[in-house]
């Protein structure tokens, strides 16, 4: 549970880290040529750590996803089974209520006979 902690805010601060640093570029008292030749140069040059970093961690994401994934599966089939279980009791207590209802009604139209 640290880890995922560690890992949410080391990406928080990366992703604020980018942020700033490109907007201190676009708002830098510069000519539009000049900001651009700037900010293609910074991408340029991290561009592949960058890409790295993601790749590394898009690994990392998989692993949980199918991690959590099995979990919720596994979950779900035990769910489905409880509802399945529950459903089959609740199908035998009408099934048996009905009888009863319908025995009850079958023995008042015998006395009515016999009477």
């Amino acid at each position: 549970m640290c880890n995922r902690t560690t890992e949410t805010g080391l990406a928080a601060f990366l992703l604020g880290a980018v942020t700033g640093i490109a907007l201190g570029v676009l708002f830098a008292p510069a000519k539009g040529e000049t900001t651009r030749r700037k900010l293609k140069r910074w991408a340029e040059e991290n561009y592949e750590e960058q890409r790295d970093y993601v790749l590394e961690h898009a690994e990392e994401i998989k692993g949980h996803l199918k991690e959590h994934t099995e979990d919720a599966r596994q979950k779900f089939a035990e769910h489905a089974q409880n509802a399945r279980a529950k459903i089959a009791e609740g199908k035998e207590k009408v099934l048996k209520e009905f009888n009863r209802r319908k025995d009850e009604i079958v023995a008042k139209f015998k006395d009515k006979e016999e009477a």
